[in-house]
């Protein structure tokens, strides 16, 4: 696959970029911990800008998979508080898999309505099908569902008489947030429980193939996240200086910085690789990578910024929040690269 992006998606990507620098500064996430209702203003943003539009497919061509990790990246480099990344990515991205059967959920997540995905049951590093369908009731409990006291719709896998389902349910009676802890408390997690009605569902052949555009969204908003965390350690390493010299020409800071850059266009090419095949294996391992990614460049982030990347005013927390929360979920790096290789043995003998 050629990866270099057109002039038209370098346009998107710039736009994006400005837009995101004077709507959604990082300190906007710090806000947002505190403030439940920070996000809001950002989103009226984002879906009058149109962007919520990338959840459905675009009859006439002009934007798809690499458009839309072009915007979760950008997102992700700015560690925006809001729900671009469970409504289009991954609510969307599964129900983009079942065709015209979730047409209608499809186009209200386009038109703004916050979305998210629920797949992970308790004590499961991958992700799964955490609910069933049975009578007509979609019932089951679920854990790190993200930006679940947002959403109004809950887009799961359940399992069924007739086999693997994705349903939509619809916030209120039956679906139930539980109060929890979130390593990000700007893009907050939380355990569900459902026992309602669905308001759409649709049959899918497998978990892997309902789960690769989402894992690709992840990985999307993760390489945002490293690039952005990889950019302030460097400019930082630049500029500090420790007798006389930037601290960036000594070995133990250069040469992480180093690996890092490395790992960062490791994982975004094996996301615009994966956008493009529309295969779960080379999505897992574009999740995989940019998860590493992103954890590693915002730990050396906060290791090269010392005492001051320790402290709750500097935003080097904000990138580790935001990286720890991203690589768990859909499954983890070391998770996610055993299943790829359990698989690659599996077929080899």
């Amino acid at each position: 696959m050629d990866v270099v992006l057109t002039s038209e998606q370098l346009a998107l990507r710039d736009t994006v970029r400005d837009i995101l620098r004077a709507e959604c500064p990082p300190d906007a996430a710090r806000q947002a911990m505190s403030d439940p209702e920070r996000w809001r203003t950002l989103w009226k943003t984002i879906v009058d800008l149109g962007w919520t539009e990338l959840a459905a497919p675009d009859e006439a061509g002009e934007y798809g998979p690499v458009e839309l990790v072009i915007v979760l990246e950008e997102c992700g480099a700015a560690i925006a508080p809001v729900p671009l990344l469970s409504s289009i990515g991954l609510a969307a991205g599964v129900l983009r898999y079942c065709g015209s059967a979730c047409h209608d959920v499809l186009a209200e997540i386009a038109g703004g309505a916050v979305a998210t995905l629920v797949a992970h049951s308790p004590g499961q590093r991958l992700p799964g099908a955490p609910m069933t369908l049975r009578g007509g009731r979609l019932s089951g409990h679920a854990v790190a569902v993200p930006n679940a006291g947002r959403a109004e719709l809950f887009v799961t896998l359940a399992t069924s008489p007739d086999g693997l389902v994705v349903a939509v349910a619809r916030g209120g009676d039956g679906v139930t947030v539980r109060a929890g802890e979130s390593a990000d408390p700007a893009r907050p997690g939380a355990p569900v429980d459902m026992d309602t009605e669905p308001v759409a569902s649709a049959p899918v052949e497998s978990i892997e193939a309902a789960l690769t555009a989402p894992l690709v969204a992840a990985a999307a908003d993760l390489v945002g996240v490293a690039s952005a965390a990889l950019h302030r350690a460097v400019e930082h390493a630049k500029t500090r200086r420790q007798f006389g010299t930037p601290i960036g020409a000594f070995q133990g800071i250069k040469h992480a910085l180093a690996d890092n850059y490395v790992s960062v266009e490791r994982a975004r090419s094996l996301t615009y690789a994966a956008a493009d095949a529309y295969d779960w294996t080379a999505a897992a391992l574009a999740k995989a990578a940019a998860g590493e990614a992103a954890v590693n460049c915002a730990r050396t982030a906060v290791q090269v910024h010392g005492a001051l990347g320790q402290t709750w005013e500097h935003d080097a927390h904000l990138y580790m929040r935001h990286a720890w929360q991203g690589a768990a979920l859909l499954g983890d790096s070391r998770a996610l690269y055993h299943e790829v290789g359990r698989r690659f043995a599996g077929a080899a003998t």
